[in-house]
């Protein structure tokens, strides 16, 4: 069901799992979750898609999220329990936060990040994770990845630059993608003579935080 298990700690661990996705090593999501599927998100769950080819331009997977926070590079939403105004009447939980959301005990955070390349195609990132859990592997460091860490470690720099609003930036970081699950690879020689494709987000800072994201069940 995932695209992939870990803990997605940096740009260079999303970047690294797009390509891993646009070589095929990972499978991107092709459609929406069922039912089923979403009662099975955990911590350590990541998914990537192509906006275009699963027909996904808004991540829903039934549970109840905090306004979104900038924190690094990702949109982080904290679950919650109840709507705003609704925590009085709970007994003692996870806690309040600023807005006065009731924060789910235990509950999951969940990051975004997406980027756009120069031929318009669109790349999301969800992950889901448990601030306390320590035993999740983190894509730059996973031995499963390291041929393709390696590979492209010299064309990886972050590049970033402030903003005044939350749009990908088009700071180029590495090859154009092939055709997503084509099974097609390349060498680095190749790579490093293409024009290179990715953006990434701009300084978090410069991002105003983005209204509550209340789904249904």
């Amino acid at each position: 069901m995932e695209t992939y298990i870990g803990h997605v700690r940096t740009e260079a661990d999303a970047i690294l799992l797009f390509e891993a996705c646009r070589i095929g090593y990972l499978s991107c999501v092709q459609q929406r979750l069922s039912e089923e599927e979403r009662q099975q998100i955990k911590s350590g769950s990541v998914f990537v898609w192509d906006e275009r080819e699963a027909g996904i331009k808004r991540w829903t997977d039934g549970k109840l999220w905090s306004a979104s926070r900038m924190l690094g590079s990702f949109l982080t939403y904290r679950e919650i329990e109840d709507k705003r105004g609704e925590s009085a009447m709970s007994g003692d939980s996870g806690g309040e936060g600023p807005d006065r959301y009731r924060y789910k005990p235990d509950g999951l955070m969940k990051q975004s990040f997406s980027i756009t390349t120069p031929t318009g195609q669109r790349l999301h990132l969800i992950s889901y994770y448990v601030p306390t859990t320590s035993n999740l592997q983190q894509p730059t460091t996973d031995p499963t990845l390291q041929d393709i860490n390696r590979r492209d470690s010299s064309s990886l720099g972050i590049h970033q630059q402030p903003s005044s609003n939350c749009l990908p930036l088009s700071t180029p970081l590495y090859a154009v993608p092939l055709p997503l699950n084509s099974g097609a690879t390349a060498d680095s020689a190749s790579l490093a003579q293409r024009p290179p494709p990715y953006g990434v987000p701009p300084t978090p800072s410069a991002c105003a935080a983005v209204p509550p994201v209340l789904e249904p069940p």
